[in-house]
């Protein structure tokens, strides 16, 4: 039922369609819809604003039986929401000016940039004193999310279904130095992914993990073993048949991108397999791979429900070329998440579920890599504020104390 009330479920009049949509049927540009705000401003790439919608439902701030909600529900429980009558959306693609504008009280709460998360925190997940001092509020959980590279399974090169292939995708995960990633780029705000659910919602097992930890050497005695030698002695491998063996990543061009590819380099060049780099803007690359026409791509994928089978979803079949990027198609697995879409919650069903993240492990559509961690930073004059992983945009709920933004020297 969680999954009926997110935006994949959303009932659009069809007149607005035919109306505002684009050649793929979209109409973003022109939102017609009936939530607690509307679109007042769009600049791409820069600022969405925000309106109360004057004709929004009578709902009203919720009641909760959790003891550390007492405060808030004390204050807030049957006040008429959205509290906010406008929303400013700041576009912030670097980490560093986005910290420093929440730092100076530009922005009214945002996530901590995970490569700069010892400015705000210390070890092991404590504010700092001089934003503790302030009042900010630091939300923290474990999302409902992860984070994977895709094997485009049409492409020559990296897919299909074949002995050799799968060898090849499980060789480059067990080649990628994942605990380096969590280290040195995420700065401890994640731990190995060991299936395609994450915790925190319905369907994730923690007995199972299928993680193919960091082994070079593995991975180099795998593709040896399925004729991915270099025959020419240039330090990287040719394919079975002696052609050129070229993987090209798709990547954006931010700051933090950039250490992704570095350590992605590395970690092939370790095994002797050649990359090659993609360089795009994201909403270029996420067309592109939506088209098929991207070989590899590192994405992230959150949940906004406690709901988890979605993520199996990523990889059912007909999803092809819109949810499921890699156009993984397996008869068994598309089987297995028919039948479990049609059984009530419960053991039988997770079962089913664990079968189909096995299939994962074994055909290597994904390289999975990290469930992550969240620190989001909230200033003392906002309030309704509750971390807890599926409200990523919690705003009808958000109030405001302009008193003490003013005093803060915001207006």
């Amino acid at each position: 039922m969680a999954n009926l009330t997110t935006t994949g479920a959303s009932a659009v009049a069809r007149e607005v369609i035919e109306a505002y949509g684009d050649g793929s049927g979209w109409a973003m540009a022109n939102p017609v819809g009936t939530g607690p705000y509307r679109l007042k401003e769009w600049r791409r790439g820069q600022k969405i604003v925000l309106e109360a919608n004057p004709g929004f439902r009578d709902e009203r701030f919720p009641d909760s039986a959790d003891p550390a909600d007492k405060a808030i529900v004390a204050k807030y429980k049957g006040k008429r929401i959205p509290f906010a009558g406008r929303v400013e959306i700041s576009i912030i693609e670097e980490s560093n000016p986005r910290l420093l504008a929440f730092e100076q009280g530009e922005l009214d709460y945002a996530a901590a940039p995970v490569d700069l998360v010892w400015n705000v925190l210390d070890p092991p997940a404590k504010l700092k004193p001089r934003l503790a001092g302030r009042g900010v509020v630091l939300g923290r959980g474990v999302q409902p999310a992860i984070t994977y590279t895709y094997f485009n399974m049409e492409d020559p090169v990296v897919g299909g279904y074949t002995p050799d292939k799968v060898a090849l995708r499980r060789a480059f995960s067990l080649g990628y130095n994942v605990d380096e990633e969590i280290r040195v780029i995420r700065q401890g705000q994640a731990f190995p992914a060991t299936q395609v659910i994450p915790p925190t919602v319905s369907g994730h097992d923690p007995r199972l993990d299928g993680r193919k930890a960091y082994d070079p050497v593995a991975a180099k005695a795998l593709l040896d073993r399925f004729g991915y030698k270099d025959r020419d002695g240039d330090g990287f491998r040719e394919l079975p048949d002696g052609k050129p063996l070229v993987l090209k990543l798709a990547s954006a061009p931010s700051a933090i991108d950039r250490q992704y590819d570095e350590l992605r380099k590395r970690s092939a060049d370790a095994i002797g397999l050649k990359l090659e780099f993609v360089k795009q803007k994201w909403p270029d690359l996420l067309k592109a791979a939506r088209l098929g026409q991207i070989q590899m791509f590192t994405l992230g994928n959150i949940n906004t429900t406690p709901e988890g089978f979605g993520f199996l979803g990523l990889l059912y079949g007909p999803n092809g070329g819109f949810s499921n990027l890699a156009r993984f198609k397996l008869p068994e697995y598309d089987r297995l998440y028919e039948q479990a879409r049609a059984m009530p919650l419960g053991s039988e069903r997770e079962k089913v579920m664990q079968r189909m993240n096995e299939l994962v492990t074994a055909y290597a559509p994904w390289n999975i890599t990290v469930f992550r961690y969240e620190n989001v930073l909230v200033q003392p004059w906002i309030g309704g504020y509750k971390y807890n992983g599926f409200t990523q945009h919690p705003w009808p709920y958000l109030d405001v104390d302009v008193a003490k933004r003013r005093t803060a020297g915001k207006s």
